[in-house]
């Protein structure tokens, strides 16, 4: 008859025999993986039952007791499996990594180890003998502090479980009074020996280990208080005068459950022969009887080893007092009734008790947790002094951040265990919390990209947006109200370049392109100097705002169109990009769309050009347009009059919007006069005296007429030398701005000579000019300037935005583009500026100044363009890169400088 199998808590009714008194035999410890959790392998009535069934853990308790009644030898044996088992652990480990639930898996391993804790101390109060198992034939030294919790919790809730206990009727009271029936006597299994007594035939050798294996155990426990001279103070005992540790010697095949299964099957075939073979099998696995392994002997079994204790709880029962004096041993033997009430009742009290003592044994077990905070409660102040260590009055969040790290370097060296990660965490904030107070500073970024170096404050312009900008806070009613302010200078000329100021850091784009060089104007004087005023918004009611650009549409004036390179034979209308005189080198070929030559051609009434022969000369037509049909064609759509562009205008802005302010300046020193090619720029300052020199461009203009036009009277005759012109070789600025005239197939041919210069300007105010893309001019000792024009204005070549710096410094600075000059020639042609920027790689948008068409100069003059400081877009400023990089960053396109005939009023 098989034994009967239940689980706690039990149902009374689904016993027989309930009145027959019975001993309690509990099994609980480690077992290997393969064993899935079964540590009664040493009972082989218990295993013919779901062997191979894997092991069902309740949820909410964590751990399972089954139990089995073997009503033959009147026992009831209690199996613990939980988290000791390295099946169940395991198992439970992958649920952890799938869920993640905490960071560390040793805070889960504590309420694990509390919940075993718990059921075990279920088992001690209602068990006779407690059985531990060990896969190996070491002791296990992590038992030592496991009971050592438990009897201090066993002691403190004995008083509460006595009250549990007390409502069972017929109970004794001895029973009640100490909350279990004895102390429970403590037996060793352990699984394995070591191979030298495997299948020996001698059993002194294994007694010898025995015995060893006793006097370790008991001293340890002895030494740490678990076991006393009186049984009854400590939570169990240990046999006086009996052996308490058994060493498995036989195979240990048995801790596979299939192969253990398939040896015994084999073995019950062998049993009977013939038909007889099925009925020895069931008849083998219907016993009831203890069997021994077949390579232990019968003086060393497991049988024989447990029986002796169980025999002598039910003729005397345990008394393992050793002192002198001591009272007998309580010991009670209940029937199987009242166990089942009693087990029903201690499995509540500690498997869902809440009591405040019991709630204690996991901060008792929590150890790795405990030593963890202990350990990071002592090195917190350490990292946080390490975090406030010679910290500035007001710092930035870069500085906080690189601070911060290393406080937490400081307590990474340090701080161990699972709460690593909150101390961390609580690390972090106080330093943050730290910089919050009153040390925060502002952070909003400039123009150029430099953070505001005053404490969080409200107002002053908005940054960059390039940045982060200060974090909003809860108490910005309280913060002071002040203008932002970086501590960065620069040193920055006037539009016309006669003056150099210092400047603060920008932080708006009005301050940056315009409010400072409106304000050095007035010093200068620069601001009663002729100009050209670009286009800007002009209000046509108070409630004007500005524009929302939600979906902004792409421009579709002439400005915005980007040149191309068209084949020979085309005209241009606004940009010359060629090398035109034979002495200065071969030309190349100008650019412009076909949209951009027709918006120009109702405005102008020349056009210049270049024909497949004469590809170095421009060539202007004069043409029969009338001014009434020019002025209709001319017809284009006005600009909003109650919305403005809240930024820069460039060629991806939406149409019919304009600036409140235009970024650009356009301004005439005076006559030509004022430069001399020989003696340079006298009048702009900070600019290098090898590089003070604009640079000569000569240009061949070729003047083609209708056949029923009379010649242009501003034009001179083929060899005339009146009207003021001379010969090339002359000294003077007037002579050197001659037109010089001879025919052609196709027309009249002239020279003009025009002066231009590009200029970069470094944050400390150093001036220089460029004679090519990648070179900075220098003249000559006497003042020569070998270099042309040419490289400068070619349509096929782009001029940097950016180019170092040639002072001397450890690190160059970087120079920015910031004005271009021309000296216009005293001839019937204007000069016309087109410029285009575009500050970044692509898809940077190109800036431009907003006129529908090039801004044409007057005649012999000396006019200065001055470009943005600052280039900003919708996603923010455009910065100058910190080292020498490619043209491709930024750049002005090529295309810029154009020539158009002067058209005589009609009288």
């Amino acid at each position: 008859m098989r034994p009967h199998k239940f689980k706690l808590p039990c149902d009374i009714d689904s016993f027989t025999e309930i009145d027959k008194k019975v001993v309690i035999v509990s099994v609980f410890g480690k077992s290997q993986y393969r064993a899935k959790g079964c540590k009664t392998d040493m009972l082989s009535s218990i295993l013919q039952i779901n062997l191979l069934d894997k092991p069902e853990i309740d949820q909410e308790s964590w751990c399972e007791i089954e139990g089995y009644y073997n009503s033959k030898e009147k026992t009831v044996y209690l199996h613990l499996r939980g988290f000791l088992d390295a099946y169940s652990l395991l198992t439970e480990y992958d649920k952890f990594t799938e869920k993640q639930d905490c960071k560390d898996f040793l805070s889960v391993w504590a309420h694990m180890r509390d919940k075993y804790a718990r059921a075990l101390l279920v088992l001690f109060h209602i068990s006779h003998i407690m059985v531990l198992t060990h896969p190996t034939h070491t002791f296990d030294y992590s038992y030592v502090h496991l009971f050592r919790a438990m009897d201090m919790i066993r002691q403190k809730i004995s008083p509460q479980l006595s009250d549990v206990l007390s409502c069972i009727h017929s109970l004794p009271k001895d029973w009640i009074a100490n909350a279990r029936p004895c102390s429970p006597r403590i037996l060793f299994y352990f699984e394995t020996c070591p191979a030298v007594f495997q299948d020996s035939d001698s059993d002194a050798n294994i007694k010898k280990l025995e015995h060893s294996l006793e006097d370790q155990i008991y001293h340890v426990l002895r030494k740490n208080r678990i076991v006393t001279n009186i049984s009854s103070n400590s939570m169990f005992a240990i046999p006086a005068n009996q052996e308490f540790v058994y060493i498995h010697t036989g195979n240990t095949d048995s801790r596979d459950m299939l192969g253990y299964m398939a040896r015994k099957l084999i073995e019950s075939c062998k049993v009977g022969s013939g038909g007889t073979t099925s009925k020895s099998l069931v008849t083998n696995l219907d016993s009831n009887n203890i069997v021994m392994s077949d390579s232990e002997g019968e003086t060393h079994s497991f049988k024989s080893f447990l029986q002796q204790h169980i025999n002598l709880a039910f003729t005397k029962g345990f008394d393992d007092n050793v002192s002198r004096h001591s009272i007998p041993a309580h010991f009670e033997i209940p029937t199987l009734n009242i166990f089942c009430q009693v087990a029903n009742k201690v499995f509540d009290y500690f498997i869902h008790g809440t009591d405040k003592e019991l709630l204690a044994l996991h901060n008792l077990l929590d150890t790795d947790v405990k030593f963890s905070k202990s350990r990071c409660n002592k090195i917190l102040p350490r990292a946080l002094q390490a975090y406030q260590e010679n910290l500035p009055q007001h710092y930035t969040r870069a500085y906080h951040e690189s601070k911060l790290a290393h406080a937490m370097a400081v307590f990474e060296m340090h701080a161990r265990g699972p709460l690593f990660e909150e101390f961390s965490e609580k690390l972090q904030a106080e330093c943050d919390k730290h910089w919050r107070a009153g040390r925060q500073m502002c952070e909003v970024l400039s123009l150029t990209g430099h953070p505001c170096t005053n404490p969080v404050h409200r107002g002053g312009s908005e940054g960059a947006g390039g940045g982060e900008q200060a974090e909003p806070r809860e108490d910005d009613s309280e913060l002071p109200t002040r203008e932002h302010c970086s501590g960065v200078r620069y040193v920055c000329a006037c539009n016309c370049g006669r003056i150099q100021g210092s400047r603060e850091d920008p932080f708006s784009l009005r301050q940056a392109n315009h409010d400072y060089f409106q304000m050095l104007a007035k010093q200068c004087g620069c601001a009663q100097l002729e100009s050209i005023q670009f286009p800007i918004f002009q209000p046509s009611t108070h409630n004007y705002r500005a524009a929302q650009l939600f979906s902004a549409t792409k421009r579709h004036d002439s400005f915005s169109r980007n040149e191309s390179s068209t084949p020979q034979g085309d005209t241009q209308a606004c940009s010359l990009g060629v090398d035109t005189l034979n002495e200065y080198g071969s030309g190349g070929q100008s650019s412009a769309t076909s949209d951009q030559i027709d918006s120009d051609i109702p405005r102008l009434s020349s056009k210049t050009s270049l024909t497949p022969s004469d590809s170095h000369k421009v060539v202007i037509e004069v043409t029969d347009s009338d001014a009434e049909n020019a002025k209709d064609k001319s017809l284009v759509r006005q600009p909003s009059t109650t919305e403005y562009l809240p930024g820069m205008l460039h060629t991806e802005s939406p149409s019919g919007l304009l600036p409140q302010f235009s970024s650009w300046s356009l301004v005439c020193l005076g006559p030509s006069s004022l430069y001399s090619h020989n003696l340079g720029l006298q009048h702009q300052i900070g600019v290098f005296p090898t590089s003070a020199f604009l640079l000569p461009w000569d240009v061949t203009v070729r003047l083609e007429h209708h056949e029923r036009k009379e010649r242009h009277s501003l034009w001179p005759m083929v060899g005339d030398q009146g009207g003021g012109y001379c010969s090339r070789g002359g000294k003077s600025f007037q002579a050197m701005n001659a037109i010089r005239g001879r025919k052609s197939k196709g027309g009249k041919e002239f020279v003009v000579k025009i002066f231009v210069g590009v200029e970069y300007e470094c944050p400390r105010g150093h001036r220089f000019m460029l004679s090519a893309p990648d070179k900075v001019l220098k003249a000559t000792g006497n003042g020569i300037v070998k270099d042309s024009g040419n490289k400068v204005t070619s349509s096929t070549a782009d001029m940097p935005l950016y180019f170092p710096c040639p002072c001397r410094q450890t690190k160059p600075l970087i120079a920015q583009l910031m004005r271009i000059h021309v000296v216009t020639p005293k001839a019937p042609v204007h000069v016309t500026l087109n410029p285009r920027v575009q500050p970044g790689p692509p898809p940077c948008p190109i800036f431009v100044t907003g006129c529908e068409e090039p801004v044409k100069l007057s005649q012999s003059a000396y006019w200065i363009l001055r470009l943005p400081y600052v280039y900003m877009g919708e996603k923010g400023p455009y910065l100058p890169p910190k080292e020498p990089v490619p043209t491709s960053h930024g750049r002005l396109l090529a295309g810029m400088y154009g020539i158009s005939e002067v058209v005589p009023e009609k009288k």
